[in-house]
């Protein structure tokens, strides 16, 4: 009985190893495709601030893939999170002349119960995937 326990338990503990290992997959796979669509054309697919449309901005987009090197090998996910969310402006900052990608997700989430929530959650899924493309 006892041993039936703790392979049963064993079992239990592999499945949902390998189910968040399968999560996980599929939200970084989502937030790179969230990348792609939304934050490219500027950052580029690598993330490295020279996309297509960076050639034609007066303040050249953020090196993204320096991150985390530039605040002592932390990753800043709140600062990440905020700043593609930009509804928060940062004072000290300036002016940003990044869209604000929150108000965008929430109006696209509008026919979801809760689009504030819906659009955080996209926001998180980017910046997680800002998370990986450090060097």
């Amino acid at each position: 009985m006892k041993t039936r326990f703790m392979i049963t338990a064993f079992a239990v503990v592999v499945g949902w190893g390998a189910m968040s290992s399968n999560l996980w997959a599929a939200e970084s796979d989502q937030g790179r495709a969230y990348f792609i669509r939304y934050c490219a054309s500027c950052h580029c697919v690598e993330g490295k601030g020279d996309g297509t449309v960076s050639r034609s901005l007066k303040i050249k987009p953020a090196d993204l893939t320096q991150l985390q090197k530039r605040n002592k090998g932390q990753f800043p996910l709140e600062k990440v999170t905020a700043t593609i969310d930009g509804r928060t402006r940062i004072e000290a900052h300036g002016e940003s002349k990044m869209p604000v990608w929150g108000e965008l997700f929430e109006k696209e989430a509008t026919p979801q119960k809760d689009p504030t929530a819906a659009a955080a959650a996209k926001v998180k899924v980017i910046a997680d995937y800002v998370a990986t493309l450090q060097r």
